[in-house]
């Protein structure tokens, strides 16, 4: 038998080792785990705030995706150790999440930024985070498909049943539904939250007449506009407009009279998580890095000091212009809600 060149016998045995002992060294954690949405929003957010606190501090950020239900029964199932530090959300999954005490209070000493929040913004986060930026939920519709888009949400169902269009709206599983389809249709159509039932039926009506698609997630909206799949969508107004700017000039967006649902982005430190997440909330609260990711993502900031490009601020929703729900009432009847829906419209 022929015997390995005894320098290369020494080279396998090292490489052998090291591969080895690679194998056992655990992966270096994160200073701080952060969460966010996917597609333009995660860049935005990482462009914005990560990228400059990890400059600031010196400190790594791991930002992991997904929807804020999600996170908080990761948070829930290890409270005493939580896998997550600062938690991005919805004012109704905020109240969820202050309900189960799975976040702190937070103050001007922690944050010195949030003197510069907006007082009507900051009173969402009840003393338990703030938003970030809010942005309306109406509908985007390609140009040469929708020439002339509904001006009212009545005329939008009609005109899906009719089949005028084939339509996008968000399922039971999409992080807007409750509050931007359910809340909004039982407004429009009935008597408020209270009865929600009327809001449904025209959801039934829709999905009856064959033209309309239910998505769960983000970007599916856009492949569908792109692609044909669709022709019009209930959708954010920064992301639709963010899609019009990336060469995608046949997307338009408005919102429907009697408004679109105002959506603010909650952020809130984890109780237990790492106080470095004070530091990284102090960046999102600032004029600079909200003035960033409002011109990327074009939303409407909430610090005051925010400036706008000129081609952004006449997009950007306004505080009494967009539709606000309730959000305390809106989290605690969305279970109820989903119930009725699996019934009603199906998973």
């Amino acid at each position: 038998m022929k015997l390995a060149h005894p320098l290369r016998a020494a080279a396998l045995a090292i490489s052998l080792s090291l591969t080895a002992l690679g194998a056992a060294l655990p992966v270096q954690a994160a200073d701080l785990t952060v969460t966010a949405y996917g597609g333009a929003w995660e860049q935005a957010y990482r462009k914005c705030f990560v990228q400059p606190f990890e400059k600031q501090t010196g400190k790594s950020v791991d930002v992991i995706l997904g929807s804020p239900m999600q996170w908080i029964n990761q948070i829930g199932a290890n409270p005493a150790h939580p896998p997550i530090d600062v938690m991005i959300g919805l004012v109704d999954s905020g109240e969820i999440a202050r309900e189960r005490g799975l976040v702190e209070p937070v103050t001007d000493a922690q944050i010195p930024n949030l003197k510069q929040i907006k007082p009507t913004m900051l009173a969402y986060g009840k003393g338990y985070g703030f938003p970030i930026a809010f942005g309306d939920f109406g509908l985007m519709y390609s140009k040469k498909a929708v020439p002339n888009p509904p001006k009212t949400w009545k005329e939008f169902v009609d005109g899906t049943v009719a089949g005028k269009w084939h339509a996008g709206v968000p399922g039971i599983a999409y992080v807007a539904t409750a509050q931007g389809l359910i809340g909004l249709f039982g407004t429009v159509y009935g008597d408020g939250l209270d009865n929600v039932q009327p809001g449904l039926d025209q959801i039934q009506r829709m999905k009856a007449s064959g033209n309309v698609s239910f998505y769960s997630e983000p970007n599916s909206p856009l492949i569908a506009l792109k692609s044909g799949d669709i022709d019009i969508a209930m959708y954010f107004d920064g992301r639709a407009w963010a899609e019009h700017d990336a060469s995608n000039p046949d997307i338009g967006y408005l919102n429907p009279k009697p408004g679109a649902v105002a959506f603010p982005t909650m952020v809130q430190k984890v109780k237990n998580g790492s106080p470095l997440g004070f530091q990284f909330m102090n960046v999102l609260a600032s004029a600079d890095g909200q003035s960033c990711f409002a011109n990327l993502l074009q939303y409407s900031a909430s610090n005051q000091n925010v400036k706008y490009s000129d081609k952004v601020k006449p997009r950007v929703a306004q505080d009494n212009d967009s539709l606000w729900l309730p959000f305390d009432v809106v989290s605690k009847k969305t279970p109820q809600w989903v119930e009725i829906w699996n019934k009603q419209i199906g998973r």
